[in-house]
């Protein structure tokens, strides 16, 4: 994933021993950032990583307990956030005040976001739908995800409060049935 600036990109690899690592956005100066984690997801300013333990290659099939941390990449402190037992798929909002994910419980799997500088976390969904992948909207007042509420896994959005997390109004569908999908990202 690319930085804000456009200037870095974080990415997982298993190459010597697994982790996450930044490069230019050229491929130069690869660097090990952290060594474990998956999907980061950088912090507005550049300065931080959010990151699971876990990948997901399936939403449907994925077993938890998976931890969200933050990673700061000058000092290469790491922090674990009292996510609430399983949390993947971290999304930073786009003023550095809330993570994204979603996690599986109980076999209900929903999205949730908890402030950045930790605290306790708010569902987004709470419901049988199976929803994941959550992404902000670059203004911060809509969380989109994929779920597979009305059907097929489909695009869907909620307004969000980015400071507060409270919802602004129940999920809206953005596509229908084109095809499933795995995720959706902002250009």
């Amino acid at each position: 994933t690319f930085s804000p600036d456009g200037e870095r990109i974080a990415f997982r690899s298993n190459r010597d021993g697994g982790g996450l690592f930044v490069m230019g956005a050229t491929g130069e100066s690869v660097r090990r950032a952290t060594a474990s984690g998956f999907d980061p997801s950088w912090s507005p300013d550049g300065a931080r990583l959010g990151d699971a333990t876990e990948g997901v290659p399936d939403a449907y099939s994925r077993i938890p307990p998976s931890e969200l941390w933050t990673d700061d990449l000058a000092s290469g402190k790491t922090t674990k956030m009292p996510s609430g037992g399983d949390a993947v798929q971290p999304a930073w909002s786009p003023g550095g005040a809330r993570i994204a994910y979603w996690s599986n419980t109980l076999g209900q799997r929903d999205i949730k976001t908890i402030p950045a500088a930790g605290g306790s976390p708010v569902a987004v969904t709470n419901d049988p739908a199976t929803d994941w992948a959550p992404e902000w909207s670059p203004d911060g007042k809509w969380l989109y995800f994929i779920s597979d509420r009305g059907g097929s896994p489909n695009v869907w959005r909620v307004a969000i409060d980015e400071q507060s997390g409270a919802t602004r109004g129940t999920p809206e569908a953005i596509t229908n049935g084109v095809r499933p999908l795995a995720s959706a990202r902002f250009s």
